[in-house]
């Protein structure tokens, strides 16, 4: 016996298919999560200081941009590194702090390149995919020691006059130097501290270029969970869209075969054969219709469960951000309140110091002129027991060593005079053990010299170093301990420095 479908039947399969179609294109959430790898920006954006002789001008942030175990390259703001003749950088999690060189300012961009020898940390990933108007952006940067990642909205991009490549407008206040990432925490721009504006990646790939630094690149285009679950859904859409159309096409040959039994008195053993077949065609789809059917509903499912999962978690990174920024405005503000208090603690102690100084010069000036009276102008003063030079050495706080290699690197140490007169003085090295007096460059031995003051004078000593120590071109390896001046040239390795004594 032959089953024919009605009209009814018909219309219910086609609101099945309907059915279908509705839950594959809804499907898609609107809400854009962001998976940002913080650990990883914490050892791509250092601290950096920079010194106009022994005062800090200024504490930042800047970016690797490259990095190996000889050399790194850091962008930051060219404006932050005016007036100063010294930088250096803070390495994350060991505390270490390196010398820094200006290797290129561009003042047209605004941004500045330093070289770093030794700085081994993780390079910043710039992307390969275009960032639209409208797309959720991050603004990351370093403030006191700490990072701050802030959420935002891209408003636009065009090009600026005296401008390379795009300057992009976001939403994100970038009163310092900041990084401008998308989802997928890739570079799409560099923030010199302009607030609302940033340099595109173009502009600084371009900087980088002319000055034959490599960088790191997406291997992929940046593609977000959302885009994801998306493709997925689109997927299941048209497996439910093909489903149908094939019960429809299926249901159309049955309601065509209707027609003919219906016409035809006399009942043809192949037309019965191929309704038959046509029906079982037609259930096969139905089949598959409902199989694609449960498939939409359990990817619905899943959909929703990841996107609460992603809320949840970024709600949870959305507050950890807000509970360290609050830590470290309370950090900020007490530390400002020590300082202030400090200062006014060593004002009082410099006035008491300044007043007993002036009643000691005054009781001194009393007793000398009543020694003269006593003594009579025949008689001389005693001479004084210190020579002039033995004070004056006394009253020196700070010994400098300044120089060169021969790539031009600057390397400069500051040592204190209260830690050379300790025992075992100051141990100078490419990686000396509890000595932070340290000369980053491959002609240096891990502990290379050593100096001390014994008596009121300074000596140096080789500590059998592979490529030595020399005074003045003179080789001391086998001298011992040597006294040396101010103003004398002291070669460590094949680094040229000076001796400078600052009062």
């Amino acid at each position: 016996m032959i089953t024919v479908w009605g009209p009814t039947r018909v219309r219910h399969s086609l609101r099945q298919g309907l059915i279908l179609l509705f839950l594959g294109s809804t499907l898609i959430c609107e809400q854009a999560l962001a998976d940002i790898d913080e650990q990883r920006l914490r050892n791509s954006i250092i601290g950096i200081t920079s010194y106009r002789g022994k005062n800090v001008l200024n504490q930042s942030a800047g970016f690797v941009v490259r990095a190996d175990r000889f050399n790194g390259y850091v962008v930051t703001s060219a404006a932050l590194l005016a007036d100063a003749d010294t930088f250096t950088i803070a390495v994350p999690e060991t505390g270490a702090e390196l010398v820094a060189q200006i290797l290129h300012q561009d003042e047209r961009l605004g941004l500045a390149v330093l070289k770093v020898n030794g700085l081994n940390l993780v390079p910043v990933v710039f992307t390969i995919t275009e960032a639209i108007p409208g797309a959720t952006v991050w603004s990351a940067t370093r403030i006191n020691d700490s990072m701050a990642l802030t959420k935002g909205t891209l408003e636009s991009r065009r090009t600026m006059p005296g401008h390379e490549g795009d300057i992009v407008i976001h939403t994100m206040r970038t009163e310092a130097p900041a990084l401008i990432l998308n989802n997928c925490a890739e570079v799409i721009a560099i923030s010199s501290g302009e607030q609302l504006r940033a340099v595109g990646a173009d502009g600084v790939l371009q900087m980088l270029g002319r000055l034959n630094i490599n960088h790191s690149q997406a291997p992929a285009p940046c593609v977000s969970q959302l885009d994801l679950a998306r493709q997925k859904a689109d997927r299941a859409a048209e497996d439910a869209r093909a489903a149908q159309a094939e019960a429809v096409q299926a249901r159309q040959a049955a309601e065509s075969l209707e027609a003919k039994l219906a016409e035809s008195s006399q009942r043809n053993e192949a037309l019965m054969i191929q309704t038959r077949q046509a029906w079982e065609r037609a259930e096969v789809a139905l089949s598959d219709a409902a199989a694609a059917r449960e498939n939409a509903v359990a990817i619905r499912g899943e959909f929703d469960q990841q996107a609460t999962a992603i809320k949840a978690e970024t709600e949870a990174i959305v507050e950890s951000l807000s509970r360290d920024q609050q830590l470290a405005v309370e950090r900020f503000e007490r530390a400002l309140a020590e300082q202030r208090a400090a200062a006014e603690k060593r004002e009082v102690m410099l006035l008491a110091a300044l007043g007993l100084l002036f009643l000691s010069v005054v009781v001194i000036v009393v007793v000398f002129r009543v020694r003269e009276a006593r003594r009579g102008p025949d008689l001389q003063p005693r001479e004084a027991g210190i020579p002039m030079t033995e004070m004056h050495k006394r009253d020196l706080s700070e010994y400098v060593l300044d120089g060169r290699d021969e790539d031009g690197i600057r390397y400069l140490l500051r040592i204190s005079g209260d830690q050379l007169v300790r025992e075992d003085g100051v141990v100078i090295g490419r990686n000396p053990k509890d000595s932070p007096y340290i000369i980053n460059h491959s002609d240096v031995s891990r502990k290379h010299a050593r100096m001390r003051m014994m008596k009121n004078r300074i000596f140096i000593e080789d500590l059998g170093s592979t490529n030595g120590t020399s005074v003045n071109g003179q080789a001391i390896e086998d001298k011992g301990p040597v006294t040396i001046n101010n103003g004398d040239q002291v070669i460590i390795g094949s680094v040229v420095m000076k001796l400078r004594v600052l009062d």
